[in-house]
């Protein structure tokens, strides 16, 4: 009996990347097979040889999904790209990068990273991939970030003479 069916992944996976050669399908065929070696072990009629048993239904599943729909793709017509432009973004807010100059010498250098990939960067992901965090990390540094902003502008508007009026206040989210 198998104990760890799992740990024959990546034999599947080889094996059909043998026939595809594509990833995506060869990992598509690999689980396939794990999922029928899985099948054939719980109604008790197990492989003698799990392994090459695993090989050749991985490359009967690759074979499979060539022959199928769901492997072929289809290039798009230019007129059904041109019919769904690319939706409008916004410029971004100077704001950010008043915040950055002002905060330039509070701010450790991994910090200074992270505020200039949450510039120019299109979302968090990618944004933390360009400073090497998870965006678990990146979205804590920038939460660190934003509370010394808050902190440090706060102080600066405190000797400003509109510093009381609600627009001001609104606009630091007091």
């Amino acid at each position: 009996m198998l104990h760890d069916p799992h740990a024959l992944l990546p034999i599947a996976y080889r094996a059909a990347a043998r026939v595809v050669r594509s990833r995506l399908l060869a990992e598509e065929a690999g689980e396939r097979a794990l999922h029928l070696l899985t099948l054939a072990t719980l109604r008790g009629t197990p492989p003698d040889q799990p392994e090459a048993w695993l090989r050749v239904v991985a490359r009967r599943s690759a074979c499979a999904l060539l022959r199928s729909e769901w492997a072929r793709t289809r290039s798009l017509a230019q007129e059904e790209i041109q019919a769904q432009p690319a939706p409008f973004r916004p410029p971004r807010s100077p704001l950010g990068d008043l915040v950055r100059d002002r905060l330039a010498t509070d701010l450790s250098p991994r910090q200074r990273d992270a505020i200039d990939a949450a510039l120019h960067c299109n979302g968090t992901r990618a944004a933390a991939r360009q400073c090497g965090m998870q965006p678990r990390d990146f979205r804590r540094y920038l939460g660190a970030i934003t509370r010394k902003a808050r902190s440090k502008l706060a102080a600066d508007l405190a000797d400003e003479t509109f510093a009381d009026d609600a627009a001001v206040q609104f606009r630091l989210g007091w």
